[in-house]
């Protein structure tokens, strides 16, 4: 019986990045002995659907109600209560992301928290709450003052915690339809639950990482030469990914230097208002 699960959610529009670059990145380099990789579909392309080879795919019930960022979180919520064997679950994004070398070390380390990667660029992704969004929204920004956002593109939590979590999320959530929900709901709640900060190469964004990096034959590796595990290319518009090309294998990824820079200096100045406020 297997004890893990990593899972993500897509639509047809990020179909062919999830196949051929975060599917397989995920079975060329991580160890899923004891891992099952979950699906959930959005709107998947029958053609791809047959593509995903030992992948569980699981269709949403929820994509009609509101933003796919939102609705994962109620998607896996469904699959997890339906299949209590898994321990402990990893969701991540699945149109950004790559993985360049083994993380099934993750689920064990720690396991009773919920382990992520902060953002030590951060921006004030608060104000994207208020009182229409979610209830107590005054109260739950004003926990963020002192506190660096989760970046929630990769994160692994105990299964029990992430089924408490999201029935929380959601009794708090007014608008299932708004951008920054599926941030701040989850950052608040696992900052309660308890939560254990995992090195940053485990979720590595070229934008906002004050980590020294460079590319080599396509691949991400820290200055020190060590290959990035998880390489997440995250930006909501085209404009604000930072890696032109991006891709697992050769021909992909090249910096886009002025926009990093432009980006980088935006993304700080944010952060420093934050902390200011």
């Amino acid at each position: 019986m297997k004890k893990y699960l990593i899972a993500t959610a897509c639509d047809e529009k990020y179909e062919d990045f999830l196949l051929n670059h975060w599917y397989r990145s995920l079975k060329e380099n991580v160890n899923l002995s004891e891992t099952d990789v979950l699906i959930i579909d959005w709107g998947l392309s029958d053609n791809i659907k047959k593509k995903f080879d030992g992948a569980l795919i699981f269709e949403s019930k929820h994509k009609n109600e509101g933003l796919i960022n939102n609705l994962r979180f109620m998607d896996l919520y469904d699959f997890l209560t339906n299949n209590p064997q898994y321990e402990q679950v990893a969701l991540c994004d699945g149109g950004d992301i790559i993985f360049q070398s083994d993380i099934s070390h993750l689920f064990t380390l720690k396991p009773s928290m919920v382990r992520g990667v902060t953002e030590k660029i951060s921006p004030n992704m608060e104000i994207l709450i208020t009182n229409r969004k979610v209830k107590n929204a005054d109260k739950i920004v004003n926990f963020f003052k002192d506190k660096n956002l989760i970046n929630v593109g990769f994160v692994v939590y105990p299964s029990k915690v992430f089924i408490q979590i999201t029935e929380r999320m959601f009794d708090l959530t007014l608008d299932k339809n708004a951008w920054g929900v599926d941030t701040i709901l989850p950052n608040y709640l696992i900052y309660k639950s308890g939560f254990y900060e995992i090195d940053s190469k485990y979720n590595f964004i070229p934008t906002t990482s004050k980590r020294k990096f460079y590319i080599k034959n396509s691949t991400f590796y820290l200055a020190n030469g060590e290959i990035i595990p998880i390489v997440h290319n995250a930006g909501n518009k085209d404009f604000f990914r930072s890696i032109r090309d991006f891709g697992y294998g050769p021909g992909h990824n090249k910096t886009k230097k002025v926009v990093m820079s432009v980006l980088r200096a935006f993304y700080e100045t944010l952060s420093f208002l934050r902390k200011k406020r």
